[in-house]
């Protein structure tokens, strides 16, 4: 079996793996573009750090997460295919009880709320479609999530389209909240749209 750490699941021209040590510069630094972050958050109640901590107190934070939650709390990293990093997908399980605007997370079910961010050198490419098919492979593939829900922008509808075409659908309770809306993809459904479509016999 390959090792967890270091396996990348790849598409044509991006790869996404587990975030390396030294890749964690990278990612504070992009979180300091402007442009990326305008209609992006750090989601630092569920990670449980920002941009603006020690980057060696960053990844102890990380690492201690992970031992908490495993997979499930998972930085994720997309590279082009010699190694060089473009964006980012974090993960984090959902606890009991936790809302968003009119949405509530369904009891019992293992629920993780989740992004995608690129440098802008690389939108509009098809790229960031590629790479949130991947986090989702990886996510229903290496965890035992049964719900995955994203938050995009109203003003972000760029994002909106990555999710959709990802397999999200938006959660039809609630028009937004804080600016943002919901959209959730189940693993049911996840499996149903990753089955080989048989054609006429």
């Amino acid at each position: 079996m390959v090792d967890e750490e270091t396996a990348l699941t790849t598409a044509s021209r991006i790869t996404v793996g587990v975030m390396r040590r030294d890749e964690l510069r990278f990612l504070l630094e992009l979180w300091h573009r402007p442009e990326v972050m305008r209609c992006a958050d750090e989601l630092p109640s569920l990670r449980g750090w920002t941009k603006s901590v020690d980057p060696d107190e960053a990844w102890r934070e990380h690492r201690r997460q992970r031992a908490v939650y495993g997979a499930l709390y998972t930085q994720l990293i997309v590279r082009l295919p010699e190694g060089q990093p473009i964006g980012e997908s974090f993960v984090a399980p959902l606890p009991e009880g936790y809302e968003f605007g009119r949405w509530r997370k369904p009891r019992g079910l293992k629920t993780v709320m989740g992004d995608l961010k690129l440098l802008p050198e690389y939108w509009g490419r098809g790229l960031g479609t590629e790479a949130m098919r991947d986090v989702v492979r990886w996510i229903f593939r290496r965890t035992e999530c049964q719900l995955f829900v994203v938050p995009p922008h109203l003003r972000n509808p760029a994002a909106q389209r990555v999710y959709e075409k990802a397999g999200f659908e938006f959660y039809a309770g609630m028009r937004s909240a804080y600016g943002h809306r919901l959209m959730e993809l189940s693993r049911r459904r996840y499996l149903a749209r990753a089955r080989p479509q048989r054609g006429p016999a």
